[in-house]
């Protein structure tokens, strides 16, 4: 079932940097450089196949823009929202929050792939 505006915007409001453009929500993430946008790419890819259910992806050197819709019912519904969630969860997860293991990205320029507070 499409998902109407009013609704759509509210829990909008709680996926970070989504937005309603058309009949669709939609994604830029900002990226430090070609080789982030394929593997970043590849991890959405893998997540919309394991869920069956595919974004549109529109990459460039520095960015990915993922657009989301239900096209089969010509709008926004709740798998578009989950699988956005997914995603935001996979840009945001910080392996430091988790694990003493395991150190995450180091911070100097020439490793860092995702454009966000790094």
């Amino acid at each position: 079932m499409i998902i109407d505006q009013n609704k759509l915007l509210d829990e909008l409001a709680n996926l970070d940097g989504w937005t309603i453009e058309g009949n669709t929500i939609t994604k830029i993430i900002p990226m430090h450089n070609w080789k982030g946008v394929m593997m970043l790419a590849n991890a959405i890819a893998h997540l919309a196949e394991h869920a069956w259910h595919h974004p549109d992806l529109h990459l460039t050197y520095s960015s990915i823009k993922v657009t989301l819709s239900s096209h089969d019912l010509g709008g926004v519904t709740n798998r578009d929202l989950a699988l956005a969630k997914k995603i935001n969860d996979l840009i945001n997860w910080n392996p430091k929050d988790d694990s003493e293991e395991l150190e995450g990205t180091p911070s100097r320029p020439e490793f860092r792939y995702l454009k966000k507070n790094d």
